[in-house]
């Protein structure tokens, strides 16, 4: 990699089969260990197809971001305004949906960056907490997301279409 310097941008349009790929590596990467293959494999193809991500990037609720490092892509993050969960209510907040790096870049303060960036954007937009669910059995990224000062407010639940999870939800005020 040309640099070691992390940057975040707005996704482009141009940019959607980056998504695609970033999106199905990364959420494989994220869960091989803990979801039975097939049932993943499902997951990362009915949810980071390019149809249904061209969907979500023309969404007016939805906001993407890459991360590049040496000018290559290593992560991305999505923002999704108007998602309501019971533990959010009456809350001005909006979700943090998706927040990925390839696994072999952890460490370097990538995942950190995307989710500052996305608080800065949240408190730029006028939302007073940014919210995410977690997997109950990824224990690194809830150790990630206290580390970075969120808290956990609750809970909610999570499908892939096959098998049921609970998630847990972690919060911040920006």
């Amino acid at each position: 990699m040309e640099s070691s310097e992390s940057v975040i941008r707005f996704a482009e349009t141009d940019d959607l089969k980056l998504l695609v790929a970033l999106g199905m590596t990364t959420c494989y990467e994220a869960y091989f260990e803990l979801d039975p293959p097939r049932d993943l494999a499902e997951y990362c193809v009915r949810s980071f197809n390019e149809e249904r991500l061209k969907n979500e990037f023309e969404d007016a609720n939805s906001t993407f971001l890459i991360a590049e490092l040496g000018e290559r892509a290593v992560g991305y993050a999505k923002l999704r305004e108007g998602k309501k969960i019971a533990c959010m209510a009456g809350k001005n907040a909006v979700e943090v949906q998706r927040i990925y790096v390839l696994e072999r870049l952890k460490g370097r303060r990538i995942g950190e960056k995307l989710i500052n960036r996305c608080f800065e954007i949240a408190k730029e937009r006028g939302f007073e907490t940014v919210w995410l669910g977690v997997w109950d059995k990824n224990v690194a990224a809830q150790k990630f997301y206290e580390k970075i000062g969120m808290t956990k407010a609750g809970w909610t639940d999570f499908s892939d279409g096959k098998n049921e999870f609970i998630n847990m939800v972690f919060a911040k005020t920006v």
